[in-house]
This record gives C-alpha cells, structure tokens and sequence, in this order.
C-alpha cells in the first residue's frame, strides 16, 4: 500500500516548491516549463507584431504525468473480480524504484497576451498562430491591444 501510495503522490500534479534530496528548495519543473513557454511565446509574438513590448501569461492543466510499468493480476469468482497491481521495480544506484515507461508534459490550457499598439489584422494572426502552436481552440486565448 505504501508503495502505491508513493506513485501515486508521483502522478500528483506538482507543487509551486519542491523539496530536493540534499533537503533545499527548487522551483519544480512545472513552473520552469511554464517560464520557458513564456519567454518562447513572447519573442513569437514580438517577431510577429513588430513591436517592443508585450506580456505573455501561460496556462497548464496540470504538471508533468508519469507513467510506471506495473504487473496487474485480475481474479474472477462468484462474488465478482479482484484486482491486485504491483508496480515494477529496478535497482537504480542501490535504491530500489518504479520503472518509468512514459512522461507527458504538461499540457496548455490558456493563453493570455497584452500587446499595446498592434492593428486587429495583428491580433487575429497571434490569435491564429498560438491555436496553432497549442492546439487551442480560439476561445482559450485572449490578446488585448
């Protein structure tokens, strides 16, 4: 159960802070994810608008997924099925641990941007682009002038 326990904490979206093992505070991967896009999002959109000036705000769904790889056995009887699953476990430097088989990112959920001076036919190409790039429905995506 306490294995269990422990991967599923695992699979929790992550914190703002972190702890690492030498016992110090990190900013999470999540959150430098986040940053990056970002940044990345607001040289696009600079490039595009032609202008010097603009603020970009990213939104996740959740923190990085992992996935482990784990044995699942299923027993039927009168009274219905029981499952049992134990997860996979490899010796990584004398530490025993869950084999990770698959990490997704964290997916967007919105996309905010401010960027005075631009023209509609402007907006409506950054608007264009960042549904493009996320796979966003135009609706999750706001740019003001």
């Amino acid at each position: 159960m306490a294995l269990i326990a422990g991967v599923i904490l695992l699979l929790w979206p992550t914190a703002e802070k972190t702890v690492s093992t030498d016992g110090e505070f990190k900013y999470n991967e999540t959150d430098d994810y986040r940053r990056a896009l970002e940044s990345d999002v607001e040289k696009v959109v600079k490039s595009v608008s032609g202008v010097k000036s603009c603020t970009v705000m990213v939104t996740l769904k959740s923190g990085y997924e992992y996935y482990y790889a784990s044995d699942q056995q299923i027993t039927s009887n009168e009274n219905g099925s029981d499952s049992r699953k134990e997860y996979v476990l490899a010796n990584y430097a004398g530490n025993e641990q869950p084999v990770l088989i698959e990490e997704r990112m964290p997916k967007v959920s919105g996309v905010a941007v401010v960027c005075p001076g631009i023209t509609a036919t402007v907006e409506y190409k950054i608007i264009q682009m960042l549904s493009a790039l996320f796979d966003l429905p135009t609706n999750r995506i706001s740019v003001t002038r």
